[in-house]
């Protein structure tokens, strides 16, 4: 997952130069392509850096380059980088070199190899680089996951302070393509301030889309049920049914840990089950839980449960979701 990616990078820098061979592959190329040149930096000394750094884009390489190259100690200093790009690309022969090298590389020398491996590939290549490696994937995170990620990925690497406000306002209109979104990041930093304002983003991001999950997610959760409705035709052009009832599943059962304990309980647990990538939005929940007690929620995720088999067995997802809602409402007014 990405954003474990980019913390284990981070611990990783922060403890020294990196040596060996490292294999960087997923589907977030800009991400993927970034870490690899934070690696590249953190090992080169500034000083011999253009006598000690090859880069090379596996469609450009020759295997004999690539051997040779491999082949050559550093210049005046600890460690030689040498950066091969999209290895995917790599001709037969350049794939053995690179084969042949990671199983026995000097310490002088960091080979770094980035990849989009092709989805369904069993090549025994890929197998190796990742074992004889240190590999990290960079691949989209569970939708859930996009806000808090776009938080952490603002701060540690644009130097931004994202409210979960703003944060999922940037999620809602660039949607889940993530080197996307660190582009718009970037686009963010440029201004200078630290602290994003929602105006700043609905100026600089254009949106695709009306209303987005997370916001639409926040309505259910809120009780605005007749707004959802509203919203739902709208939604239903970029979302599936199964999808959004997932999501509310989940949005629900953390809104019955906020009744009984509030934002600190719902922490707790995210915590000790491994979900910390929902715990920007504790308050929120929190906040939510106001409008619901236990038997309102219990209620709500047997609803919940018998709408995600009906949209499993074939049904149309706008009329089960309305009558949904519907649901919602009715449950609504009987309890007030």
């Amino acid at each position: 997952m990405t954003a474990s990616a980019d913390a284990q990078l981070a611990r990783i820098l922060d403890a020294g130069p990196p040596t060996g061979g490292w294999f960087l592959f997923g589907d977030a190329s800009r991400l993927r392509d970034d870490a690899a040149r934070s690696l590249v930096d953190a090992a080169l000394d500034p000083a011999t850096r253009d006598f000690n750094f090859d880069q090379f884009r596996s469609e450009d390489v020759s295997s004999e380059r690539l051997a040779a190259t491999l082949a050559m100690p550093p210049m005046m200093a600890e460690r030689r980088v040498i950066c091969v790009r999209d290895v995917e690309r790599l001709s037969p022969t350049s794939r053995k070199v690179l084969q042949s090298a990671v199983t026995s590389l000097p310490d002088d020398i960091v080979l770094i190899m980035t990849a989009t491996i092709p989805k369904g590939s069993r090549a025994a290549f890929y197998r190796q680089l990742k074992s004889a490696c240190r590999s990290m994937e960079w691949s989209a995170p569970r939708a859930a996951e996009i806000p808090g990620w776009v938080r952490e990925r603002g701060k540690r690497r644009w130097d931004l302070e994202l409210s979960p406000q703003v944060a999922q306002a940037i999620a809602g209109a660039v949607g889940e393509d993530l080197s996307r979104l660190d582009a718009e990041l970037e686009k963010l930093a440029m201004l200078g301030d630290t602290d994003v304002t929602l105006k700043q983003v609905q100026e600089l991001i254009p949106r695709t889309r009306r209303i987005d999950r997370w916001a639409w997610l926040d309505l259910v959760a809120n009780r605005e049920y007749p707004k959802a409705l509203a919203e739902l035709d709208d939604l239903l052009t970029s979302e599936r049914g199964v999808g959004l009832v997932a999501g509310l599943v989940e949005h629900h059962l953390l809104l019955g840990l906020a009744v009984e304990g509030g934002a600190s309980l719902v922490r707790e647990v995210l915590a000790q089950t491994g979900r910390g990538y929902l715990s920007w939005k504790a308050n929120g929940y929190g906040q939510q839980a106001r409008s619901w007690d236990v038997d309102g929620v219990e209620a709500a995720l047997r609803r919940l449960h018998r709408t995600d088999r009906l949209l499993k067995s074939g049904g149309s997802d706008r009329g089960i979701l309305a009558e949904l809602l519907l649901a919602l409402e009715h449950d609504r007014r009987g309890a007030s």
